[in-house]
């Protein structure tokens, strides 16, 4: 069962944020917001993975839920997140009942053709809107939205 929403964002851990901050000093401005990002990027894969399972027949949910490269800057926050091992461990069996692997570059790794990877996208972006709104969509792909 996936936690309340807005009662998950309000988790904060300053060593992670700081520690993002002494790596990427140009995005402090912006550390707070990636790390609230980061935290919806878990909640709502989390939350696809279990719509897939209550509607495994919703075409709209046949995709894969991963960290697309225009969102780097949150892939990096959720890095330093697991270099805190004991928290990042206690943070996930709290909110997940288990914990959450990263796997990096999935989507480098699938073999699609521009069409297929436009429906996936597609699928992706809405999911995205639909959940957590175009303002979390357009800060994710803000490249797309210049």
């Amino acid at each position: 069962m996936l936690p309340d929403l807005q009662a998950f964002l309000a988790y904060r851990h300053p060593q992670v944020i700081r520690s993002y901050i002494r790596d990427f000093p140009a995005y402090e401005s912006r550390a707070e917001v990636l790390f609230a990002d980061m935290l919806r990027f878990l909640w709502l894969s989390r939350k696809h993975m279990e719509d897939r399972e209550r509607k495994p027949d919703d075409m709209a949910l046949d995709f894969l839920f991963v960290m697309h490269e225009e969102m780097r800057d949150i892939d990096n926050m959720w890095h330093n997140f697991i270099l805190y091992t004991k928290d990042y461990t206690d943070f996930c069996l709290e909110n997940f009942g288990e914990y959450l692997h990263h796997k990096p570059d999935v989507a480098e790794t699938i073999v699609q053709t521009e069409s297929e990877f436009s429906t996936e996208m597609q699928k992706f972006l809405s999911y995205v809107y639909d959940e957590l709104g175009e303002q979390t969509m357009r800060r994710w792909f803000a490249i797309h939205f210049s």
